[in-house]
């Protein structure tokens, strides 16, 4: 776990560069259905940054360089109902505070201190409040929050240090031993909701929980399939696009496609080794100075050239490219920044992912790429290119008449029902070679083989 200094010092550079003072407001609990049954909390990204209070109803004070944390004050009943409470000195203490309060003090307290400025969080209820104490039109990513405390938050979060990069390493580690664990279990007759129960219950093993719903499917067209609904088929592919999140709220996001009975067919391995090739060469790019872009366009050509050779093309690699062609079988972006979200800053937009005078372009696949930044040291990011047969893509009216020339789409006709191939890693830039963090996970075709199915099912796990 991170100590509780860096938090400060974290602080100390944020109020050193806005200038106080500053509220950072914490998100509050969400009910399900009766107040004493609640969906699980996770606080804002950016306040568990710069204070690491994980305490829902939380808020902090920045003003002349002291940092008043505000919490609730435990009630008599919490030791009978949830055992007997961290006090608000101990909890202020432990995360280097200069002193607690109670949170209904808030208003009172912000109201001495005058003009302050604050970000959106992702809690409406917490966001209406620091908007009514701040005279701010906070909207969570929409209206985030004064531009100089906005790009502060965002330049502190988006290189990570060492402290952070272990964090993002653990979490990587359970999911690499999840992979291994799902892939392991794999077999025909098995089902999609009992294997990604088998992978979120191995997470919560280990104090961890799925960094996002863990996307288990055979439907692997579908990029971010909600549902569990089918039983694994001879033949088919699996996708299984999951990472953990730990208790510091660092987390991974992996994605591997193995075939269900654990031997791919000649198609299948033709598409899955041009994935692979996209996938190593673009983690190769992943230096310090190279423009993220350009990776994505890298793993782009080597799918383009993939394409052609099995005439769903019928133009060379440069005019896919440049006319996105090739989009109709890759149709999003290499990846993006990794942290303590996913995503990680995308709640502040392409401020945090586009380097000034960059702009998303409108082409269709080039539009959804994620980041345009020149990569530094201390970046994370992932890499995740992919192959796809959509229908949804592939019939489309409009795409039909504009790609005509470029596309054979009679032919893409036998390829329905393929699915889908992403092959992601988690990749961290340093002043040097690249640094995987997830290298662990079987990903050539002969270490996916080996292990596909070689251990016990799913249901006989769950069954003893």
């Amino acid at each position: 776990m991170i100590p509780a200094e860096t938090f400060r010092q974290r602080r100390s550079l944020l109020e050193a560069r806005v200038g106080g003072p500053i509220l950072l407001m914490g998100n509050v609990t969400s009910t399900r259905n009766l107040n004493m049954n609640q969906y699980r909390f996770r606080q804002d990204s950016t306040f568990l940054y710069y204070t690491g209070c994980d305490l829902p109803f939380a808020a902090a004070l920045l003003h002349e360089g002291r940092c008043t944390l505000f919490i609730p004050t435990p009630d008599d009943a919490d030791a009978l109902w949830s055992g007997i409470p961290e006090t608000p000195a101990h909890i202020g203490e432990r995360l280097g505070m200069d002193a607690t309060a109670d949170i209904d003090g808030l208003e009172a307290a912000c109201a001495a201190v005058g003009v302050m400025k604050a970000l959106a969080v992702p809690e409406p209820g917490a966001c209406a409040r620091a908007s009514r104490i701040t005279g701010l039109d906070l909207v969570f990513q929409k209206r985030s929050g004064p531009d100089d405390l906005v790009d502060a938050a965002i330049t502190h979060r988006r290189v990570k240090s060492a402290e952070e990069v272990a964090e993002i390493q653990a979490a990587a580690d359970v999911t690499v031993r999840a992979f291994g664990l799902a892939m392991a279990s794999t077999r025909p007759g098995e089902h999609e909701a009992t294997l990604g129960g088998l992978f979120d219950g191995f997470l919560a093993s280990q104090n961890a929980c799925p960094s996002f719903d863990s996307i288990v499917t055979i439907r692997g067209e579908v990029l971010h399939n909600p549902l569990r609904i089918h039983t694994l088929e001879s033949g088919a592919l699996l996708l299984l696009d999951a990472g953990a999140e730990i208790a510091s709220g660092y987390c991974a996001d992996v994605t591997r496609t193995w075939p269900v009975n654990g031997r791919f067919t000649n198609r299948q391995k033709g598409a899955y080794q041009a994935v692979l090739q996209a996938n190593e060469k673009s983690v190769s790019m992943c230096r310090a100075g190279a423009r993220y872009r350009d990776i994505h366009m890298a793993s782009a050509r080597i799918l383009a050239r993939y394409l052609i050779s099995e005439k769903l093309l019928r133009c060379d690699e440069s005019t896919a490219l440049e006319t996105g062609a090739h989009a109709l079988f890759y149709p999003h972006g290499t990846g993006h920044l990794l942290g303590l979200d996913v995503h990680d800053l995308e709640n502040f937009g392409d401020r945090a992912a586009y380097a000034p005078g960059r702009v998303r372009s409108k082409q269709f696949g080039l539009s959804y790429l994620r980041m345009d930044l020149d990569l530094e040291p201390g970046f994370v990011v992932t890499i995740e290119p992919g192959f796809y047969v959509v229908p949804a893509i592939l019939h489309n009216a409009g795409f039909r008449a504009q790609f005509r020339e470029l596309v054979d789409f009679e032919r893409a006709e036998a390829w329905m029902g393929f699915g889908g191939i992403r092959i992601e890693d988690d990749v961290v830039v340093t002043d040097g070679d690249p640094k995987v963090l997830t290298t662990a996970i079987p990903k050539t075709i002969e270490e996916v083989e080996d292990l596909v199915g070689s251990g016990r099912s799913a249901a006989e796990r769950f069954a003893g």
